[in-house]
């Protein structure tokens, strides 16, 4: 086991203890509590004068994926220590070999001064953890580390790592490099991984390189998804008028192996959407004929958002022209509290997918807010590899409320279970009764047929099994638990959820429930 933070673990345990007492003494659960996953924070580097404010203990914005040779083998990771303006102290990770019953804890070492990286490895802060398996059992660890942004207002050096494991992520190999920048004005961000699950030789990264041009004085170039929302928020203010705009691109960029990570081919261009548009939220899915297909929010000058896509029939090695999958509307604002109308960071500009391997249907979720101008879950679903896709529709289960930001649904996840059956989890404020709170919950909802329409899901359980003050999450341009949370099948036992909750002021821990 990793160190542990005694006092943050201790009152974690406690509250969470004693929530399960609680629970035991009412109705019977649908499911039973979560059980912590993460233990408090390892690191005791010098991170003295640095801007921002950093949360110890706040561990936010996790992923998760089972080995497919043993589905008791359960990898994890997320942000350790999150900083206000941008990364974190690190990355974590833990695995288990239990089925999720017990967690252990492991620093992923050399990825930035906080984990004993030295060099060109001692980066500030570290970031957007990801997390996939191959098919042999070794799973891979996709981060980005940073330096703080220089004086004169450029990014400082940053870079995409991987990091492998081959004992089911009990311990980590040394970091190789994907892709360095150092000029100031090209900042990685936002990368996601994907092993194939046919041939263990190949991994796919994906991620967005946004270059501005501008180097804007105070510019914190360490939150690309908090910057791409302001952006995003700036252009349909503008209402498309690009006159003394910033001067910035984000075109989708990839990287593969060959040799299961022995070594990593040159990093490449694969989507570009040209001046003062980006991509962000890059995600590559493996089809069953072995081709892929890299999604990715686009952002236009104009402020319209959609999701894309490329298309690779050669494992990577060359990518069709940008395609359009779905139109998305993006609030501006994104989620806010019912009752003190704090804003919660949510990253409503991304979006998650997920393939059933059975019949190679393709399923996107997103918030939108084009009903009601709130967020909300939106579904959308393709049966012929991405060519076309259903109207979207608005899915979550939020009972309506006379608050209307009470009807609020945020941070959707999507998988595919046994049989075909679709789950997603979202977070809500349904149970959000009185001030001096804002009550937050996390659910999931199915469905086996039907679902390009509301009617479609049901099945709706409650995960958390009391709910959480938005209010206590740490604050990151918004109070945070993360841009994504983690959702993956595993083997017959059902849909695993790795998800964050606020347990005390500025105080997030990972927990994970199985979804039946």
């Amino acid at each position: 086991m990793s160190k542990l933070g005694t006092l943050h673990s201790t009152m974690t345990m406690a509250l969470l203890s004693g929530a399960a007492l609680f629970a035991m003494a009412g109705p019977s659960l649908a499911v039973p509590p979560p059980t912590l996953v993460s233990f408090g924070s390892p690191f005791t580097c010098n991170i003295l004068g640095e801007p921002g404010t950093n949360y110890l203990n706040a561990e936010v914005e996790p992923w998760i994926d089972v080995n497919p040779t043993n589905p008791d083998n359960l990898v994890a990771g997320w942000q350790q220590d999150r900083w206000s303006n941008g990364g974190a102290r690190s990355v974590m990770s833990g695995y288990s070999i239990d089925g999720g019953a017990t967690w252990a804890n492991i620093i992923v070492p050399a990825i930035n001064k906080c984990t004993n990286g030295t060099g060109d490895f001692a980066y500030d802060r570290s970031t957007d953890p990801w997390v996939t398996f191959s098919p042999d059992g070794s799973v891979y660890y996709m981060a980005l580390s940073f330096n703080n942004d220089r004086p004169d207002g450029g990014g400082g050096i940053n870079a995409m790592l991987v990091s492998k494991s081959t004992t089911g992520g009990a311990s980590w190999g040394a970091p190789q490099v994907l892709i360095r920048d150092t000029d100031g004005k090209a900042f990685n961000d936002k990368n996601a991984m994907t092993a194939d699950p046919a041939n263990s030789a190949y991994v796919y990264a994906v991620w967005d390189r946004l270059f501005d041009n501008t180097l804007p004085s105070g510019s914190t170039h360490g939150d690309g998804a908090a910057n791409a929302r302001a952006r995003h928020k700036e252009a349909v203010n503008r209402g498309g008028n690009t006159d003394n705009f910033r001067s910035y691109r984000g075109p989708a960029w990839f990287a593969r192996t060959i040799n299961g990570g022995a070594s990593w081919e040159p990093a490449k261009l694969i989507f570009d959407p040209g001046a003062n548009a980006q991509t962000i939220a890059n995600q590559v899915v493996v089809l069953n004929d072995g081709s892929l297909i890299d999604f990715y929010t686009q952002i236009d000058h104009n402020g319209q958002t959609s999701i894309g896509y490329v298309k690779s029939s050669d494992h990577g090695a060359t990518f069709g022209p940008g395609m359009l999958a779905v139109r998305t509307s993006v609030t501006t604002n994104g989620t806010i509290t019912p009752d003190a109308k704090e804003s919660v960071r949510d990253g409503n500009i991304l979006f998650d997918l997920a393939i059933d391997r059975g019949n190679g249907n393709l399923y996107l979720v997103w918030q939108d807010g084009k009903q009601q101008n709130i967020d909300r879950v939106a579904f959308s679903m393709s049966t012929d590899n991405g060519s076309t896709w259903s109207q979207p529709a608005i899915i979550n289960k939020t009972p309506t409320s006379t608050n209307k930001l009470r009807n609020q649904a945020f941070i959707p996840s999507v998988e595919v279970g046994t049989g075909g059956k679709v789950y997603v989890t979202y977070y809500d404020f349904r149970n959000d009764k009185t001030a001096g709170g804002e009550s937050t919950d996390f659910w999931a909802i199915s469905c086996s047929a039907n679902c390009v329409t509301p009617n479609g899901w049901g099945n709706e359980l409650k995960l958390t099994d009391t709910s959480f003050d938005m209010l206590n999450a740490p604050v990151a341009r918004g109070h945070f638990l993360g841009d994504y949370q983690g959702l993956v099948k595993q083997g017959n036992a059902g849909v695993r959820a790795l998800y964050g909750i606020a347990v005390a002021p500025n105080l997030n821990e990972m927990v994970t429930s199985l979804i039946p």
